[in-house]
């Protein structure tokens, strides 16, 4: 019996080992795994990185903005943009007509169907001396000329008993609104001299 048992020695002896074996191997095949899955969404990463969109670089932009109003008045206003790209600002300009170019440098224009802010708080139409149509800036007395426009035949008005509009409109007519000025170039404009405006226009182009 004393012999038998020590036979089984070793037998106990490559169980262990070969245990051991199988145990050494289950642990390098999972860290060969990690190894691999690492590897895979490290390149995953950097795939990711070399097709992705870069960003855009941002640009300062000087705009311009020319507005012109019915009534004659030239506003401009300037303002520095940062754009991704052109075609940004014409988005944002859209409504706007694109004057010139230059390097960063933009020009815009508009035409607003509508009186500038001063006419509507301080446009009175009247006469110059040579008796022209003429909006200005306060009473007509002052000689602020914003905008002129035809030369009135006086004698209609006489011959039609209108001297009293005539009067008013020496006086000066306050207008408030898109409507009053058309209003006003309308009623009148049935009294111009055709004759006497293209005198009055050929001397102001000389």
């Amino acid at each position: 019996m004393r012999n038998n048992r020590k036979s089984l020695k070793p037998h106990g002896f490559f169980l262990g080992l070969i245990s051991a074996l199988v145990l050494a191997i289950l642990v390098g095949s999972a860290w060969l795994m990690m190894d691999t899955l690492n590897l895979n969404s490290s390149t995953k990463v950097n795939e990711q990185a070399k097709w992705a969109k870069p960003a855009l670089a941002q640009e300062q932009v000087m705009v311009t903005l020319q507005k012109t109003y019915v009534c004659g008045v030239e506003e401009e206003e300037k303002v520095t943009k940062t754009v991704s790209s052109s075609d940004q600002l014409f988005k944002e300009y859209s409504d706007w007509e694109l004057v010139s170019k230059q390097d960063n440098r933009y020009v815009f224009k508009k035409l607003e169907h509508d009186l500038a802010p001063m006419c509507k708080e301080h446009g009175y139409f009247g006469l110059t001396d040579g008796e022209v149509l003429t909006l200005f800036e306060g009473p007509p007395q002052e000689q602020k000329v914003i905008q002129t426009f035809f030369q009135i035949n006086t004698d209609k008005f006489e011959s039609g008993l209108f001297q009293n509009d005539l009067d008013l409109l020496k006086q000066g007519i306050r207008i408030h609104d898109l409507a009053e000025y058309n209003s006003i170039l309308s009623t009148y404009g049935e009294y111009s001299d055709e004759s006497l405006s293209s005198h009055h226009r050929q001397a102001v182009d000389e």
